[in-house]
């Protein structure tokens, strides 16, 4: 799945860099493809999991930098953290898998993020040794420290990087893993673009990632449940916040 963490102790965003889908027993996935889970906006910082393409509309309607909430992408299938860097405070947070502490922990690398956090508080690390544990965790560790502005996002200059070219990536030179349940133990990963031509199972899910019928996901465990009335209204007057609405 994914693993994202804001320390607000520390003031840092950080996240791995891994996308993937889940075809049966097989875990597809793509790591450093430069399209980033953390979304920085003037004082504001967002940070994603879930759905890729719902995670891409987002990003577009952030980057207009709406007047109102009207042509707002819905949030099924994603999770949401939104920060204010100056006062290293949370605007709004939904679907977390953890929060204690002053940390905010989502996807499925969460629990080893926090256990390690919580000896260390080091977000960074927390990331890294999610990665060791949880196999859909993955890449580089991302991360937008507050106080500094420092960060390693990926800045494009001349052409920004879409879910649309992470699935293309995905599909030429993504890998591919066999998930074994209830085990440590998983199959070396092999690459999706060679066992395809073999596979006729395997080739039917390259084309549907081609064709963007999979999308490539960050998955947390919030992006299957349905988002409340009430969870809509906080978001919509945290995002008022942020784009000065009120």
């Amino acid at each position: 799945m994914t693993t994202n963490v804001y320390d607000s102790l520390a003031g840092m965003m950080s996240s791995d860099s891994r996308w993937s889908c889940q075809f049966g027993k097989y875990l597809i996935y793509i790591d450093d493809a430069r399209f980033e889970k953390i979304e920085k906006y003037q004082n504001s910082v967002f940070m994603f999991a879930g759905d890729g393409t719902k995670i891409q509309a987002w990003k577009d309607w952030i980057r207009t930098s709406p007047k109102s909430n009207v042509g707002i992408p819905d949030c099924e299938k994603i999770c949401i953290c939104i920060a204010d860097q100056a006062k290293n405070s949370v605007l709004f947070m939904e679907r977390q898998d953890i929060v204690k502490d002053g940390g905010y922990f989502a996807g499925s690398g969460s629990r080893y993020a926090y256990q390690c956090w919580g000896q260390n508080k080091d977000p960074l690390k927390a990331v890294e040794t999610a990665k060791v544990f949880d196999v859909s965790s993955g890449g580089d560790v991302k991360f937008f420290e507050f106080g500094s502005g420092k960060h390693n996002l990926f800045s494009p200059i001349g052409k920004d990087v879409r879910i649309e070219d992470v699935s293309k990536a995905m599909a030429t030179r993504g890998n591919v893993m066999e998930i074994t349940v209830n085990s440590a133990t998983n199959s070396p990963p092999f690459k999706l673009a060679d066992m395809a031509a073999n596979d006729a199972s395997l080739l039917d899910v390259q084309n549907k990632i081609t064709s963007g019928q999979l999308s490539p996901t960050a998955p947390c465990d919030g992006m299957y449940s349905e988002w409340t009335a009430g969870q809509l209204d906080k978001l919509n007057s945290a995002l008022g916040k942020v784009f000065d609405w009120d």
